[in-house]
Protein backbone atom coordinates (compact mmCIF):
# COMPACT_ATOMS: atom_id res chain seq x y z
CA UNK A 1 0.00 0.00 0.00
CA UNK A 2 1.05 3.36 -0.91
CA UNK A 3 0.86 5.98 1.91
CA UNK A 4 -1.41 9.15 0.83
CA UNK A 5 0.16 12.44 1.03
CA UNK A 6 0.39 14.01 4.06
CA UNK A 7 -2.22 15.75 5.35
CA UNK A 8 -2.04 19.64 6.41
CA UNK A 9 -1.95 19.78 10.52
CA UNK A 10 -4.74 21.72 12.02
CA UNK A 11 -4.05 25.53 13.78
CA UNK A 12 -3.95 23.72 17.42
CA UNK A 13 -0.83 21.23 16.42
CA UNK A 14 0.89 24.20 15.53
CA UNK A 15 3.91 23.80 17.85
CA UNK A 16 4.13 20.29 16.01
CA UNK A 17 5.54 18.96 12.82
CA UNK A 18 4.43 16.03 10.92
CA UNK A 19 7.21 13.07 10.65
CA UNK A 20 7.25 10.19 8.16
CA UNK A 21 4.73 7.35 7.97
CA UNK A 22 4.70 5.78 11.34
CA UNK A 23 1.78 3.02 10.28
CA UNK A 24 0.14 2.17 7.24
CA UNK A 25 -3.38 0.49 8.07
CA UNK A 26 -6.25 -0.21 5.53
CA UNK A 27 -8.25 2.60 6.85
CA UNK A 28 -5.92 4.90 8.55
CA UNK A 29 -2.31 6.59 7.94
CA UNK A 30 -0.56 7.21 11.39
CA UNK A 31 2.03 10.36 10.75
CA UNK A 32 4.54 11.08 13.66
CA UNK A 33 4.22 14.14 15.16
CA UNK A 34 7.07 15.82 17.07
CA UNK A 35 7.55 19.42 18.82
CA UNK A 36 10.10 20.30 21.48
CA UNK A 37 10.41 17.41 24.13
CA UNK A 38 7.61 15.95 23.18
CA UNK A 39 6.32 13.23 20.68
CA UNK A 40 3.02 11.87 19.21
CA UNK A 41 0.93 10.71 16.42
CA UNK A 42 -1.31 11.98 13.96
CA UNK A 43 -4.24 9.52 12.10
CA UNK A 44 -6.05 10.52 9.00
CA UNK A 45 -8.42 7.91 7.91
CA UNK A 46 -7.89 7.19 4.43
CA UNK A 47 -11.46 8.27 3.22
CA UNK A 48 -13.90 10.40 3.81
CA UNK A 49 -16.63 7.42 4.48
CA UNK A 50 -16.29 5.73 7.88
CA UNK A 51 -15.45 2.34 7.70
CA UNK A 52 -18.60 -0.28 8.58
CA UNK A 53 -19.32 0.04 11.79
CA UNK A 54 -17.49 3.20 12.67
CA UNK A 55 -18.94 6.31 14.40
CA UNK A 56 -16.17 9.01 15.07
CA UNK A 57 -18.35 11.21 17.12
CA UNK A 58 -18.48 8.28 19.46
CA UNK A 59 -14.84 7.28 19.27
CA UNK A 60 -14.62 11.01 20.47
CA UNK A 61 -16.95 10.70 23.42
CA UNK A 62 -15.19 7.30 24.29
CA UNK A 63 -11.51 8.28 24.17
CA UNK A 64 -12.42 11.44 26.79
CA UNK A 65 -13.85 8.72 28.97
CA UNK A 66 -11.18 6.28 29.15
CA UNK A 67 -8.58 8.37 30.59
CA UNK A 68 -5.59 6.56 31.82
CA UNK A 69 -6.18 3.60 29.64
CA UNK A 70 -5.74 5.06 26.41
CA UNK A 71 -3.24 8.03 25.11
CA UNK A 72 -4.18 11.19 25.91
CA UNK A 73 -5.78 12.92 22.67
CA UNK A 74 -4.22 16.78 21.39
CA UNK A 75 -6.89 16.49 18.52
CA UNK A 76 -10.20 14.95 17.00
CA UNK A 77 -12.13 16.08 14.43
CA UNK A 78 -14.98 13.93 14.63
CA UNK A 79 -16.22 14.57 11.34
CA UNK A 80 -13.48 13.32 9.43
CA UNK A 81 -12.12 11.19 11.71
CA UNK A 82 -8.57 12.94 12.24
CA UNK A 83 -7.26 11.80 15.69
CA UNK A 84 -3.64 13.17 17.29
CA UNK A 85 -2.52 11.86 20.33
CA UNK A 86 0.85 11.83 22.90
CA UNK A 87 3.06 8.70 21.99
CA UNK A 88 2.80 6.50 24.89
CA UNK A 89 5.68 4.22 25.84
CA UNK A 90 5.31 0.45 25.33
CA UNK A 91 5.89 -2.03 23.13
CA UNK A 92 2.80 -4.14 21.29
CA UNK A 93 0.91 -6.92 23.29
CA UNK A 94 2.20 -10.53 22.43
CA UNK A 95 1.67 -13.74 24.12
CA UNK A 96 5.28 -14.60 25.72
CA UNK A 97 4.76 -11.52 27.65
CA UNK A 98 1.64 -12.91 29.38
CA UNK A 99 3.38 -15.76 30.57
CA UNK A 100 4.61 -13.39 33.73
CA UNK A 101 1.88 -13.92 35.96
CA UNK A 102 2.02 -10.18 37.36
CA UNK A 103 1.46 -9.01 33.60
CA UNK A 104 -1.19 -11.36 32.98
CA UNK A 105 -3.06 -9.95 36.16
CA UNK A 106 -2.85 -6.46 35.39
CA UNK A 107 -4.23 -7.47 31.86
CA UNK A 108 -6.98 -8.66 33.22
CA UNK A 109 -7.59 -5.75 35.62
CA UNK A 110 -7.08 -3.28 33.24
CA UNK A 111 -9.35 -5.03 30.80
CA UNK A 112 -12.47 -4.66 33.17
CA UNK A 113 -11.59 -1.13 33.97
CA UNK A 114 -12.02 -0.67 30.14
CA UNK A 115 -15.36 -2.96 30.14
CA UNK A 116 -16.95 -0.78 33.19
CA UNK A 117 -16.43 2.74 31.56
CA UNK A 118 -20.13 4.35 30.85
CA UNK A 119 -21.03 3.62 26.69
CA UNK A 120 -23.38 5.52 24.98
CA UNK A 121 -26.78 4.35 25.45
CA UNK A 122 -27.95 5.25 22.10
CA UNK A 123 -25.14 2.38 20.67
CA UNK A 124 -26.11 -0.27 18.58
CA UNK A 125 -24.72 -3.12 19.95
CA UNK A 126 -22.12 -5.31 18.57
CA UNK A 127 -22.57 -8.40 17.53
CA UNK A 128 -20.23 -9.74 15.21
CA UNK A 129 -22.25 -11.90 12.76
CA UNK A 130 -24.27 -8.83 12.60
CA UNK A 131 -21.08 -6.85 11.63
CA UNK A 132 -19.29 -9.36 9.15
CA UNK A 133 -23.40 -9.40 7.35
CA UNK A 134 -22.80 -5.84 7.54
CA UNK A 135 -19.39 -5.96 6.13
CA UNK A 136 -20.28 -8.28 3.29
CA UNK A 137 -23.09 -6.23 2.18
CA UNK A 138 -21.09 -3.83 1.44
CA UNK A 139 -18.24 -5.66 0.11
CA UNK A 140 -21.53 -7.22 -2.71
CA UNK A 141 -21.88 -3.53 -3.63
CA UNK A 142 -18.62 -3.70 -4.87
CA UNK A 143 -18.57 -6.80 -6.93
CA UNK A 144 -17.21 -8.87 -4.22
CA UNK A 145 -19.15 -12.20 -3.32
CA UNK A 146 -18.52 -14.16 -0.32
CA UNK A 147 -18.07 -18.00 -0.05
CA UNK A 148 -21.69 -19.60 0.41
CA UNK A 149 -20.30 -21.87 3.27
CA UNK A 150 -18.93 -18.91 5.07
CA UNK A 151 -22.34 -16.75 3.90
CA UNK A 152 -24.31 -19.64 5.45
CA UNK A 153 -22.44 -19.97 8.59
CA UNK A 154 -22.48 -16.70 9.21
CA UNK A 155 -26.29 -16.86 8.86
CA UNK A 156 -26.85 -19.60 11.31
CA UNK A 157 -24.87 -17.44 13.89
CA UNK A 158 -27.10 -14.28 13.57
CA UNK A 159 -29.60 -15.22 16.03
CA UNK A 160 -26.49 -16.38 18.77
CA UNK A 161 -26.98 -14.92 22.44
CA UNK A 162 -24.30 -12.37 22.97
CA UNK A 163 -24.47 -9.87 25.73
CA UNK A 164 -24.31 -6.22 25.18
CA UNK A 165 -24.40 -4.04 28.81
CA UNK A 166 -20.60 -3.48 28.48
CA UNK A 167 -18.38 -1.41 26.47
CA UNK A 168 -16.45 -3.41 24.78
CA UNK A 169 -13.25 -2.24 22.46
CA UNK A 170 -14.14 -5.10 19.53
CA UNK A 171 -11.02 -4.42 17.48
CA UNK A 172 -8.40 -5.90 20.18
CA UNK A 173 -4.91 -7.07 19.20
CA UNK A 174 -1.26 -7.39 19.90
CA UNK A 175 -1.24 -4.06 17.99
CA UNK A 176 -3.48 -2.39 19.63
CA UNK A 177 -2.48 -2.54 22.98
CA UNK A 178 0.75 -1.60 24.14
CA UNK A 179 2.64 -2.82 26.89
CA UNK A 180 5.25 -0.79 29.56
CA UNK A 181 5.84 -2.99 32.51
CA UNK A 182 2.19 -4.06 34.08
CA UNK A 183 0.90 -0.79 32.54
CA UNK A 184 -1.31 -1.16 29.21
CA UNK A 185 -2.65 1.28 26.86
CA UNK A 186 -5.23 0.80 24.19
CA UNK A 187 -4.86 2.22 20.78
CA UNK A 188 -8.21 2.35 17.85
CA UNK A 189 -11.52 2.48 19.64
CA UNK A 190 -13.03 3.25 16.24
CA UNK A 191 -15.25 -0.44 16.74
CA UNK A 192 -16.32 0.63 20.51
CA UNK A 193 -19.49 0.12 21.43
CA UNK A 194 -21.95 -2.20 23.62
CA UNK A 195 -20.79 -5.88 23.63
CA UNK A 196 -19.72 -9.20 25.58
CA UNK A 197 -16.64 -9.13 27.31
CA UNK A 198 -16.48 -12.88 26.92
CA UNK A 199 -16.00 -12.65 22.75
CA UNK A 200 -13.92 -9.56 23.24
CA UNK A 201 -11.56 -11.82 25.49
CA UNK A 202 -11.59 -14.83 22.72
CA UNK A 203 -10.87 -12.37 20.36
CA UNK A 204 -7.54 -10.95 21.83
CA UNK A 205 -6.63 -14.51 22.74
CA UNK A 206 -7.21 -15.63 19.42
CA UNK A 207 -5.30 -13.02 17.74
CA UNK A 208 -2.27 -13.65 20.04
CA UNK A 209 -2.35 -17.38 19.79
CA UNK A 210 -2.79 -18.31 23.88
CA UNK A 211 -2.72 -21.99 24.64
CA UNK A 212 -5.64 -23.62 26.81
CA UNK A 213 -3.52 -22.40 29.99
CA UNK A 214 -2.77 -18.62 28.70
CA UNK A 215 -6.35 -17.76 27.99
CA UNK A 216 -7.27 -19.69 31.12
CA UNK A 217 -5.05 -17.54 33.15
CA UNK A 218 -6.25 -14.27 30.91
CA UNK A 219 -9.87 -15.21 32.22
CA UNK A 220 -8.85 -16.15 35.71
CA UNK A 221 -7.04 -12.49 36.10
CA UNK A 222 -10.15 -11.10 34.65
CA UNK A 223 -12.56 -12.51 36.63
CA UNK A 224 -14.17 -14.35 34.38
CA UNK A 225 -14.38 -18.37 34.04
CA UNK A 226 -13.00 -20.23 30.60
CA UNK A 227 -16.28 -20.70 28.03
CA UNK A 228 -16.56 -24.43 27.36
CA UNK A 229 -14.98 -26.13 24.42
CA UNK A 230 -18.37 -25.71 22.54
CA UNK A 231 -18.44 -21.88 23.47
CA UNK A 232 -15.21 -21.18 22.61
CA UNK A 233 -15.30 -22.98 19.13
CA UNK A 234 -18.30 -20.70 18.69
CA UNK A 235 -17.21 -17.32 19.61
CA UNK A 236 -14.06 -18.26 17.55
CA UNK A 237 -15.68 -18.82 14.43
CA UNK A 238 -17.84 -15.68 15.29
CA UNK A 239 -14.43 -14.12 15.50
CA UNK A 240 -13.17 -15.57 11.93
CA UNK A 241 -15.98 -14.85 10.40
CA UNK A 242 -15.83 -11.01 11.11
CA UNK A 243 -12.16 -11.08 10.25
CA UNK A 244 -12.94 -12.61 7.01
CA UNK A 245 -15.89 -10.42 6.18
CA UNK A 246 -13.73 -7.66 7.08
CA UNK A 247 -11.51 -8.54 4.29
CA UNK A 248 -14.15 -8.70 1.88
CA UNK A 249 -14.93 -5.56 2.34
CA UNK A 250 -11.18 -4.00 2.06
CA UNK A 251 -10.81 -5.78 -1.13
CA UNK A 252 -14.00 -4.33 -2.32
CA UNK A 253 -11.89 -0.71 -1.04
CA UNK A 254 -9.40 -2.28 -3.49
CA UNK A 255 -7.06 -3.00 -0.60
CA UNK A 256 -4.72 -6.22 -2.23
CA UNK A 257 -3.37 -6.58 1.28
CA UNK A 258 -6.59 -7.81 2.45
CA UNK A 259 -6.46 -11.32 0.56
CA UNK A 260 -4.23 -12.49 3.59
CA UNK A 261 -6.19 -12.04 5.88
CA UNK A 262 -9.34 -13.45 4.00
CA UNK A 263 -6.81 -16.58 3.07
CA UNK A 264 -6.14 -17.15 7.17
CA UNK A 265 -9.55 -16.16 8.22
CA UNK A 266 -11.06 -19.44 5.49
CA UNK A 267 -8.48 -21.33 6.96
CA UNK A 268 -9.47 -21.29 10.35
CA UNK A 269 -13.28 -21.83 9.31
CA UNK A 270 -12.26 -25.02 7.83
CA UNK A 271 -10.85 -25.78 10.55
CA UNK A 272 -13.25 -25.33 13.02
CA UNK A 273 -15.55 -26.64 10.76
CA UNK A 274 -14.44 -29.45 11.15
CA UNK A 275 -13.27 -29.63 14.56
Amino acid sequence: MKAPEAPPLPSVLADYTLGGTAGLGWTNTVYALQAPGRRGFFRAPRSATPPPGVDWAREGALLTAAGSLTAAVLFFDPDSGRLATEACPGTPLDAPSLKAGPCCQALGQQLRQLHALPYPKDATPFHPARYALRCLQRAGAQGISADPRWQGRLETLLPYPLRSDRLTHNDLHGGNVLRHGTQFTFLDWELASRGDPRFELVTLATHLGLGRRQATALFSSYGAVLPSDREWRTLETLHWLREYAWALWARGEGITEAEVQEGQAAEALERLGSA
